[in-house]
């Protein structure tokens, strides 16, 4: 499966590129503004692109924190989309490991976000260079083991907040991505529009645009090019948390 740098659109396969020439002047149009801009033919020209992204696959970056058996796990097994059943297991791993006691698993057992449409059956990654991501962004995710499903509703609480910040290490997942996998072919079909107009001097670089979006599909093992840990050197090199205002823990 062709991987797609989205950083360097010179080095996009020929065929997309065939598919963005022929495209191009309906892109133009709309992100100029021209008189002959209309919203039928960009519509259809972004399901065409969205088609011709199909075989690919995207380079990302999942942000999370991780213990040490689960970076091993994943990097043997793959990585799963959030469900309460792999929250379940990873909440009795550190019961079994002493790591968590009962009452406080079942406290978050009780109380949390797995279940939630906006989280439930997704793995979300950036798909630039994880050192652009912005610090305040994944700062969060980083220092709560469990994601946002658990920290969300147990940060504040004073016995469960110190809990998930003690537990595993600052984590970096990067991923080859299927595009079949993501949540639609539209907003990376718009995205690789955009940076193509960049690429050919149409539209503005001073602001970019940085895609991410979520896997509806676990990745297999195959898939997953690394899982770093904080504060190993692969971790520093490809986040550069080091220029951070705060340390990271």
């Amino acid at each position: 499966m062709p991987l797609l740098d989205l950083s360097q659109p010179g080095t996009w396969p020929s065929r997309l590129r065939e598919v963005l020439n022929e495209l191009r002047p309906v892109f133009r149009s709309w992100e100029l503004d021209l008189p002959d801009r209309a919203a039928p033919a960009f519509d259809a020209a972004i399901r065409t692109l969205g088609e011709a992204l199909m075989p690919h696959a995207l380079r990302g970056y999942h942000f999370t924190r991780l213990t040490e058996e689960e970076a091993v796990h994943i990097r043997e097994n793959g990585l799963e989309v959030l469900s309460a059943g792999l929250l379940e297991r990873r909440i009795a791993s550190q019961v079994t490991r002493g790591k968590l006691a009962e009452e406080h698993a079942q406290r978050l057992l009780a109380n949390n976000q797995v279940r939630d449409s906006n989280r439930s059956g997704k793995a979300w990654f950036c798909f630039y260079p994880a050192h652009e991501v912005s610090e305040s962004g994944v700062r969060s995710l980083l220092g709560h083991w469990g994601g946002e499903a658990l920290y969300n509703f147990n940060a504040e609480d004073t016995e469960l907040g110190p809990i998930l910040k003690s537990l595993g290490s600052p984590a970096l997942i990067e991923a080859e991505v299927p595009v079949a996998f993501l949540s639609t072919t539209n907003c990376l079909a718009i995205a690789v529009s955009r940076l193509d107009l960049i690429h050919q001097d149409i539209r503005s670089s001073e602001y970019p645009d940085k895609f991410e979006d979520y896997s509806t599909q676990t990745l297999e093992a195959s898939m997953v090019r690394r899982v770093v840990l904080h504060p190993g050197s692969e971790f520093l090199e490809l986040t550069q948390c080091q220029q951070w205002y705060e340390p990271l823990t």
